[in-house]
Formats: structure tokens, sequence, C-alpha cells
């Protein structure tokens, strides 16, 4: 026993926090659902399910929807049959299941906090951190990891039981990319020092999940706390995103000689492909803060499952557009009344 005790070594405490990192972060989400809309779950929406359900329509033939049968999930199907494909430029629309959505960025906004704050105060602490980027290991880094780590698979289930939209392809790209270089530190016990500095991004977060959150609870583009929100989003994003991945850069390729090629091209793909999800993403942001010109208007997003199929059948479905903010609504037409659908607006 004591020999498997030094084979294992402390990874069943690591492995404790992070099972305990993941129940936190799921008893959380339930408990932001409750206080927010008071209930604890609602029914389910999943993006390839959606897909393979498309595809086996396409085969088929076309689906025939029956009015004395159908529930609000099949109209929702037939709305978006007739829909065109949207473009990459629409990957962040809003999904009907708008209040998982909240939900899910309230969740990932106090992780942002919480990660952000704690990489934070690691760097300044432990000095040695930016001296050492490679070999330097302390607990505190290490247990911001196997904290991140639990979150980030929480997240994973959350996003593959709930959402909709094209957006989670990114997303789950994102999360590998993350729990690779997790894994590589974890395993390898190097390179603490660079997933360190790589958490300083949840610093900008805070603001991309605060806009996010305003976004969803339409508020106006151009009211104060609109703005300052934006603007610290900006700021943020150039310190601790493009800067921070621009650093590690330069890390990875000077750090060449010093460390074996498969270790530095192991970090090269990784950095990479943070820093290029960051240039796109500031690309989004300034497209979305009107900062590179006029942009077109969004389609109208599908049908919600609290949209009664009457509702669909009875009125043609409009679109009204704030042409400085790009604010789109969808707005169903009944017998001369006019019903609000949720914001179709979404950060990016």
């Amino acid at each position: 026993m004591k020999d498997l005790a030094d084979l294992l070594g402390d990874i069943p405490a690591k492995i404790l926090w992070v099972i305990i990192s993941f129940c936190f972060f799921r008893a959380l989400q339930f408990i932001v659902r409750w206080y927010l809309f008071g209930k604890w779950t609602w029914p389910n929406f999943n993006f390839f399910t959606h897909v393979r359900n498309r595809i086996r329509r396409n085969r088929g033939g076309a689906e025939v929807v029956e009015t004395g049968t159908t529930t609000a999930e099949t109209a929702e199907e037939a709305v978006v049959e007739n829909e065109q494909e949207p473009d990459s430029r629409d990957l962040s629309a809003i999904p009907p299941n708008k209040k998982w959505r909240i939900s899910n960025e309230c969740v990932s906004l106090i992780h942002s906090v919480i990660s952000g704050l704690w990489a934070a105060y690691a760097l300044l602490y432990y000095k040695e951190l930016i001296q050492d980027l490679t070999y330097f290991r302390c607990e505190a880094g290490v247990n911001l990891i196997l904290m991140s780590t639990g979150y980030l698979l929480h997240d994973l289930v959350d996003l593959l039981v709930n959402e909709q939209s094209a957006r989670i392809i990114e997303l789950l790209f994102h999360h590998v990319v993350v729990l690779s270089a997790f894994g590589v530190t974890m395993f390898m016990n190097r390179f603490l020092g660079v997933v360190i500095f790589g958490l300083l991004m949840e610093l900008n977060s805070i603001f991309l999940h605060s806009r996010s959150l305003l976004n969803l609870y339409g508020v106006d583009k151009k009211s104060p706390s609109f703005r300052i929100v934006a603007l610290l989003n900006m700021v943020t994003l150039f310190a601790f995103r493009l800067c921070v991945s621009a650093y590690l850069l330069y890390f990875v390729v000077t750090s060449i000689p010093d460390v074996p090629w498969w270790q530095s091209l192991i970090n090269g793909i990784v950095i990479l492909s943070l820093a290029s999800t960051n240039t796109v993403l500031t690309y989004r942001l300034l497209a979305a803060d009107g900062l590179l010109g006029s942009r077109r208007q969004r389609r109208t997003p599908a049908a919600t499952t609290e949209t009664q199929i009457q509702n669909i059948e009875s009125g043609p479905l409009r679109t009204e557009v704030d042409d400085d903010d790009h604010h789109t609504i969808g707005v169903q037409t009944i017998s001369g009344e006019i019903r609000s659908t949720e914001d179709a607006t979404q950060t990016v």
C-alpha cells in the first residue's frame, strides 16, 4: 500500500479538488436559475440534436406540422426549417433558451472573478512565477488550475446539454485547448507560470460576461452603464488578452533552445490557438461596438418554446432594427397587437 501511495503521490487530492470544484459550479448553476427565474430547470436544447433532426428531415423530405398535435418544440423546428443557414457572423445569435444563457453567463462571471483575481494574486505574491515560467511550482497556482478544471468540465456539460446555436463549436474548441494546457502542466510538472499568465485573461472575461448580461437584458447600448462596461471590456481585452498572448508567444519562441522540441510544439499550438481566438474575439467586439463601420441587419431569431403555435400561424413575424446600435428584436403581430419575442442581441 505504501508503494501504491508513493506511486500515486498527490493525484487523489488533485482529483478531489476537481470534483469539489465541478460540484460547486453545478450547484451554483441551479441556485442562480432558482434565484433569477424561480425554476431549478427547464426544457433542454441541444445544437447537435437539432442538426441531426435537420439532416433526417432533409433525407426524409419535408416534415408536415399538424395543427392539432403540434408542440412548441415542433413549431420551432418548423420555423427554423424555413430559415436560411446563418453565416459566420451569426454564430453568436441568441438561442431560444435565453434564460439558460443568462444563468450560464452569471456562473461564468463568478468564475472569472475568482480565477482572474486568483491568478493576479499568484503572480504578484510569487515573483518566481514571472521569472521562471517553466519550472517553478507553487500550491496556489496548482490549486487554481484544479479549480478551473472543475469549472470547465461543468461548463462543457452545460453547453452539451443546453446550447443550441453553432456558437457551441468554438466554445468547445476553446475549452479543449485550455484543458489540454492544464493537462500538460499537471502531468509534466512544467509551465505553471505560462498557464497562470494565461488565466489573467479571466480579468477581461469579467467585463466580457458583464457586457453579455447587459445585452441579454436589453440594456440600451447608448446608456452610460453599457458604454462604461464596453470601454472597460476593450481596455482589459487589450491588456489581459492581446498583450498576454503576445508575451506568451514571445516566451515560446525564446524558450525553444531550453526545452525539448515536442514541448515547444505543444506550447506553440496551445498559445497560437488562444491567440487566434482572442484575435477573432477582438474583431467581433469592435464590430459589435460599431468601430468597424456599418453592420448588416441580423436575422429574426427562431420562435421560442414560450411562443404559442397559434401566434406563429396567425400573424407575420417582422423585425425592428435600430441602425445605430443594431439592437434587433423579433416582433410578432397578432390581430393588430404587437408582442415582442426574446431579445436577439447577443454579445460576442
